[in-house]
Parts: structure tokens; C-alpha cells; sequence
């Protein structure tokens, strides 16, 4: 997935079917500018990282579980590809991508929504 691609005031979320949480949100705001927010669990279910609300992200963000998996890797602007692997509160693998491939597994929904 490529982080700049929606347009103005909307954003494209990434949510576990299971439990309808929301894991990985990638939006625009308003003005144009390119924010995210997450709520990111490693492997074993343990919450790793998580934003209050939408943040911008000049410098890029990157985020690593304890036993050094690369749960999120966004490069700053400007924007590219990001690299994810969105695992929902029971360990279980939703989708991965480093960034030109992307896998989708069960339980996860995707859907574009109005910020």
C-alpha cells in the first residue's frame, strides 16, 4: 500500500472481522497532509504500540515488537510504500506487506471511510 493515495478527508482502514477493531487507519486530512493511527499487537497478542487518534508522521515511523519483528515501517515523506504485519489481540496474522507484497489473510476487512 502506498501512504498519500486518499483523497482529502477520507482514510482507509484495516479492522479484524473478528472483533471489529480497527488496527491500522492511513488518511488525509482535510488539509491535505497524511496522518495514521494503530493499534499494533505482535505474535503472542501483546499490544506492542498504539496512537490517540491521528498523528502526521514527518520523520516516518517505525515500530518493532520485542523480538525484533518489524510490525510497521512508514518511510517519511515523501510518501512510499509501507511495510506492515497486522496481527489482531489473539496473535493471529491478518495481512503482511514489505512494501511491493502484500498478503491478505482471513479475518481481516478493509474499507475506505470519511475522517
Amino acid at each position: 500500500m502506498r501512504v498519500g493515495r486518499n483523497r482529502p478527508g477520507a482514510s482507509t482502514d484495516f479492522i479484524d472481522s473478528s472483533t471489529h477493531e480497527v488496527l491500522l487507519r492511513i488518511a488525509c486530512s482535510a488539509e491535505g497532509e497524511s496522518q495514521i493511527a494503530f493499534k499494533l499487537y505482535d505474535a503472542a497478542g501483546n499490544l506492542v504500540a498504539e496512537t490517540d487518534g491521528f498523528m502526521p508522521f514527518p520523520d516516518g515511523i517505525r515500530v518493532v515488537a520485542s523480538d525484533g519483528e518489524l510490525l510497521l515501517e512508514v518511510p517519511p515523506p515523501p510518501q512510499d510504500q509501507i511495510a506492515y504485519r497486522l496481527y489482531n489481540r489473539d496473535g493471529r496474522l491478518l495481512t503482511c506487506s514489505d512494501g511491493q507484497r502484500t498478503q491478505l489473510f482471513a479475518f481481516l476487512h478493509m474499507e475506505k471511510a470519511r475522517i
